[in-house]
């Protein structure tokens, strides 16, 4: 995973890029820029999603090196036009939409302007398995009307955010919601309904940037329904029932994120030095005694317990 890495070149951010997903790249309008290229990404085991800065508006894409099939729905950010050309079929994406191509053949790209551009690549034989017709699985234009697209868009934008590479599981988790809701964008088969009918995919989708969203927002001690519902287009009575088919309320998914931000502060060796009641109000407790009730209901320690019990780091 790489977190917006700074590459000092175009042709640097396309070699790193086909690094991590099997292709060579050749860039047509490498030029000096006034900063350097970005990307960030997050490899999984069944997904991929990076974002791209101060890319190239033209070059050609191989077909995969790594024997991996593919499909791949690339979109910008920045509203720029996106042209893409494989095989004999050459289609356009206007601000908003997606372009969904395939890794088995070389593909041509253009953009009417530079500008940012994210990119998802999933296993073909897992999104076909969902979509009403596998064979449609082929360079074309994904319209952005639907929910599940603006839901399939938050969520990657939302797993790039994470900080640190996350567990097998929730990494097959994420991999299977990207799935799921390019396959309801797509248009789903008899499987593809079932999963969608019991509203899983969306729920989960929900869920998961509901609580991106809290964790960027944990300083503010007023973070509750009205913020969460706003992020999300939904009601606040629509966030309460999701939150309820998860078995929690906003409340308490807000204030554990608290205390287990808390904890990671005050196990940190570098963050000795700070007081507990500075960690209690930089994660958004609007009290100290909230704080340690909640710490204590949490870890079953007060908080100066548990620095206290945190062991020694052990020199290099």
């Amino acid at each position: 995973m790489s977190t917006d890495e700074s590459v000092p070149s175009v042709r640097d951010l396309y070699e790193a890029y086909g690094r991590l997903i099997g292709h060579r790249y050749r860039v047509h309008d490498e030029r000096p820029r006034p900063a350097p290229s970005r990307f960030a990404n997050i490899s999984l085991q069944e997904a991929c999603a990076t974002r791209f800065q101060g890319g190239s508006a033209r070059f050609e894409m191989s077909s995969n090196q790594h024997g991996l099939d593919l499909v791949i729905l690339s979109f910008a950010l920045s509203g720029q036009t996106l042209c893409y050309r494989q095989r004999d079929t050459e289609c356009s994406a206007p601000a908003g939409a997606a372009i969904l191509h395939t890794t088995d053949t070389p593909l041509h790209a253009r953009a009417n302007s530079g500008g940012e551009v994210m990119a998802v690549a999933l296993p073909r034989a897992k999104l076909g398995a969902l979509v009403a017709d596998p064979d449609d699985l082929a360079l074309r234009v994904v319209p952005a009307e639907s929910p599940a697209f603006v839901l399939f868009a938050a969520h990657a934008r939302n797993c790039l955010t994470l900080g640190s590479v996350p567990d097998q599981q929730l990494a097959g988790l994420i991999g299977d919601q990207l799935c799921d809701l390019a396959a309801l964008a797509l248009g789903v088969n008899g499987r593809g309904r079932e999963k969608a009918r019991d509203g899983q995919a969306l729920d989960d989708a929900r869920y998961t940037r509901a609580m991106a969203y809290v964790a960027r927002h944990l300083a503010d001690p007023t973070l509750g329904d009205r913020d969460v519902s706003r992020h999300l287009g939904l009601s606040a009575s629509s966030v309460r029932q999701l939150f309820a088919r998860k078995q929690t309320t906003l409340a308490r998914s807000i204030r554990n994120a608290r205390v287990e931000k808390a904890a990671g502060m005050l196990a940190d060796p570098a963050q000795s030095h700070r007081k507990i009641v500075t960690v209690a109000f930089e994660c958004g407790f609007h009290s100290l005694s909230a704080f340690y009730e909640a710490f204590h209901d949490r870890y079953a320690l007060q908080p100066r317990e548990f620095r206290a019990a945190v062991p020694p780091q052990s020199p290099d």
